[in-house]
């Protein structure tokens, strides 16, 4: 099993999320983990407000500071979809 995904199973990844690349960094105290989350090119996103499976327009990064993974600070970075649904 690849690194990527013992890490997607620990954040309950679903399709198309999943890990791109992982970092530690070991310069810093306490010592810092990047994980940068992705989908394929042309996936679909739910629309958030009635769960349809949609395309994306745009995508803005964002990085969140999630829960310690064991005592390594955790940081989280995605490019956010923003979708495009018929109805909504």
């Amino acid at each position: 099993m690849r690194t990527e995904d013992i890490f997607a199973l620990g954040l309950g990844l679903t399709p198309p999320w999943q890990v791109l690349s992982q970092r530690l960094d070991t310069e810093k105290t306490p010592h810092e983990l990047h994980l940068v989350l992705g989908a394929d090119r042309g996936a679909t996103y739910p629309c958030p407000t009635c769960g349809r499976n949609c395309k994306a327009h745009d995508f803005e990064e964002f990085t969140w500071r999630h829960l310690n993974f064991f005592q390594h600070h955790c940081y989280l970075t995605a490019r956010v979809p923003r979708v495009t649904c018929p109805k909504h």
